[in-house]
């Protein structure tokens, strides 16, 4: 861990290895000791080892961000609107499916645009108060080191179909920054599948900022299939030189469509990034 400037530790932002839900701050020696012992694993038994990765992001909360779209509105949601969603026509969408899968186990801040039609897009707001409760996820418990304070973290963003090719992701998540930063927060993170590079885009122009990788091991042996092995690193020099949130022209007043069908596994998701890869990633 380290250790900030007044002497107390700063968990979340060492590196990290978990075992199913069980995990220890690592050193750079652990943490390449662990990747080195699984890849050889892989390359021996590469049927056996299975391997997913993720991009960590964060976003700055402290600088200038962009301005609150006037139609937008984010309301919390409620056991009424959960209800509500568990019957609507796209409940069996990955992203939302998720993120009920996290109300469930109690992580009940969530936020959800509403139009006038219904619902236009939802995302969980999790917070370090939250950590006892992620630890219900059971194995993918593993995806959540303990976040330090003032810290945020975004989960199962999803925009419906009736908010498609309208920039409503954007414009949601821009709002949720604000949000975010009237409770107290400081900077906000996720993780975004490493193959969805559509996804990915999306989080560059939206002020997110890369920070580190999630690498998951599942390995079919015996003794060993029961819990995933989780490998956190920070990357050198991640958060330096990062600038405030763009406020690009074309997210509010244009409307520009979001990017091409694609899915993340855990963290962000925009309207039409809902299929293909991470649809494994589930808690």
């Amino acid at each position: 861990m380290k250790p900030s400037r007044n002497g107390t530790v700063r968990p979340g932002l060492a590196d990290w290895v978990y075992i199913g839900r069980s995990g220890v701050a690592a050193g750079a020696l652990l943490r390449s000791c662990v990747s080195a012992t699984l890849g050889a694993a892989r390359s021996a038994l590469p049927r056996r080892v299975l391997v997913q990765r993720w991009v960590r992001y964060r976003v700055d909360l402290t600088g200038a961000l962009p301005p609150v779209a006037p139609d937008v509105r984010l309301t919390r949601v409620t056991d009424d609107l959960v209800d509500m969603l568990r019957h609507h026509p796209e409940q069996a969408e990955n992203q939302l499916r998720s993120g009920l899968r996290f109300w469930d186990r109690g992580l009940r801040r969530a936020y959800v645009w509403l139009g006038q039609e219904g619902p236009l897009c939802i995302q969980w707001l999790l917070t370090q108060a939250d950590g006892a409760r992620l630890h219900r996820l059971g194995d993918w418990a593993g995806m959540y080191p303990p976040l330090p304070q003032r810290t945020g973290q975004v989960e199962n963003l999803f925009a419906f179909a009736s908010a498609r090719k309208q920039g409503v992701a954007s414009r949601f998540e821009y709002a949720l920054y604000h949000e975010a930063r009237r409770l107290g927060l400081a900077q906000l993170v996720t993780h975004i599948h490493e193959p969805n590079t559509a996804a990915r885009a999306w989080a560059d122009r939206t002020g997110w900022h890369r920070s580190g990788t999630i690498t998951r091991y599942q390995v079919d042996l015996p003794g060993l299939r029961a819990r995933a092995v989780y490998v956190h690193r920070r990357e050198q020099g991640a958060g330096s030189g990062e600038r405030s949130v763009p406020v690009p022209v074309s997210d509010i007043p244009q409307r520009p469509p979001p990017p091409p069908r694609a899915r993340l596994g855990l963290g962000l998701v925009t309207g039409a990034a809902r299929r293909g890869a991470g649809s494994s990633a589930r808690p």
